[in-house]
């Protein structure tokens, strides 16, 4: 006999009302019958469906829930044994209103689950908890996410959580707690820095006073049920450089050197750099400062010749506004590359890996934006933070790149990438 499937696909809302009906008042979805149930229960468990002869131990049923859910979905049969066995709940109703309680108050985001009550002619009867995937991914309330690997469970590691994250195009990654990293890979000095600049009455800083705890107050890390933990946000913001590696080995950032206008030209220095964004700020503007001028007012036009002997010049408001939009920007749970700065004789080239299908064309050229990682472009962009940025964003870009080189950057978006070429003022 086939094997009915649990999960819910095949109907697709056509409208924005039909939409909203479908999210709101799935619950009055289709009943399972007792066909259907025992369909389930002959199949035995698999990466789909878990059986639970009672319920008990709520914290690890939540993280049976959290595995379905960040794996595509499926069903937890309330009331069948391990071993296919209808044994049957005697209080199905009070176990509706645990399992609905447990995933409102200690997932999140909350699990919106399909339940369904089905009783047999014995009298027994079965309660089937069904969850999808729609809102993934879930943590749990210390912030560890659960993930199904065929009929068991297990945590996930940090580039499993990277890949539930680009999977799902989901834009609190930044949030993320990072387990594997511990307090001695922050630098205490970056962020007791930024907290004198913000708070300048040292009385509201009392000595001693914990940087995890300080960094749990600005959302930079959590508290678990053992210890305080860095989110990714804070790691990206003041995290060591051996530990950006070690947590983000694409983290980093190149820039290349190229003599001649193609990236067929010979490579004059290419360097490669890793640290948190600030560092990787200050250290990008060096290699540049080495190759080129970045000048805040237009050229007058004998500083704008166009010999060969001339260095090229950019806006630096420009230039170290499309950088901020790499470092902030940039969609950390992709692995495979860092950042690419290509620095030809004439132009310059960056290329930042993001999720290009959040990336909307039209609003961008209106300055309208809707960042990867909000807390961190927040932190980066605050003058506490140290780092002398700019404000305007990409339409700021466009219009200093103009008035200084009387060309528009070229702006191109792909499906995990966005790159930007501005033009220098003295291009042939």
């Amino acid at each position: 006999m086939s094997r009915k499937k649990v999960r819910r696909r095949g109907w697709l809302p056509e409208t924005e009302r039909s939409l909203h009906s479908h999210l709101t008042m799935r619950d009055n979805a289709h009943t399972l019958d007792r066909r259907e149930v025992l369909d389930l229960v002959r199949g035995g468990e698999d990466s789909e469906v878990e059986f639970k002869v009672r319920y008990s131990n709520p914290e690890r049923i939540a993280a049976e829930i959290l595995a379905l859910a960040n794996s595509g979905g499926g069903a937890i049969l309330f009331g069948v044994s391990d071993t296919c066995r209808v044994e049957g709940l005697d209080d199905a109703e009070r176990v509706e209103v645990e399992l609905r309680e447990l995933c409102a108050t200690v997932m999140s985001p909350p699990v919106h689950p399909y339940i369904n009550k089905v009783a047999f002619d014995s009298g027994k009867r079965v309660l089937v908890l069904e969850v999808d995937d729609r809102r993934a991914p879930h943590a749990s309330r210390d912030g560890k996410y659960y993930i199904r690997i065929g009929s068991t469970k297990r945590e996930a590691d940090s580039q499993e959580i990277a890949e539930l994250f680009h999977r799902y195009n989901a834009a609190r990654y930044e949030q993320v707690p990072l387990h594997q990293v511990s307090f001695d890979d922050i630098d205490d000095a970056g962020v007791w820095s930024y907290l004198r600049a913000v708070v300048p009455d040292e009385s509201r800083l009392p000595k001693g006073f914990p940087t995890a705890m300080a960094m749990t107050d600005m959302r930079l890390a959590v508290m678990t049920a053992d210890d305080y933990v860095p989110t990714v946000a804070g790691l990206v913001l003041f995290g060591q450089s051996r530990a950006m590696e070690r947590s983000f080995p694409r983290s980093h950032i190149t820039l290349t050197r190229l003599a001649g206008h193609d990236a067929s030209a010979p490579v004059i220095e290419q360097a490669t750099f890793t640290g948190n964004v600030a560092s990787l700020y200050w250290r990008a503007e060096s290699f540049l400062t080495r190759y080129v001028d970045l000048h805040d007012a237009p050229l007058t036009r004998r500083e704008a010749r166009t010999d060969a002997d001339a260095r090229a010049a950019y806006s630096r408001p420009a230039v170290m506004e499309a950088l901020t939009n790499a470092l902030v920007h940039r969609d950390y749970g992709i692995r495979q590359e860092g950042i690419r700065i290509m620095l030809y004789d004439r132009r310059l080239e960056l290329s930042n890996p993001a999720v290009g299908k959040h990336i909307w064309r039209g609003a961008l050229d209106y300055g309208v934006s809707h960042p990867n990682n909000p807390s961190i472009k927040s932190f980066f962009k605050n003058t506490a933070y140290g780092v002398t940025t700019y404000a305007g964003g990409l339409p700021m870009v466009r219009r200093e790149t103009l008035r200084f080189a009387r060309r528009e950057p070229k702006i191109t978006t792909l499906p995990h990438e966005f790159r930007i070429e501005l033009p220098a003022a003295n291009a042939q």
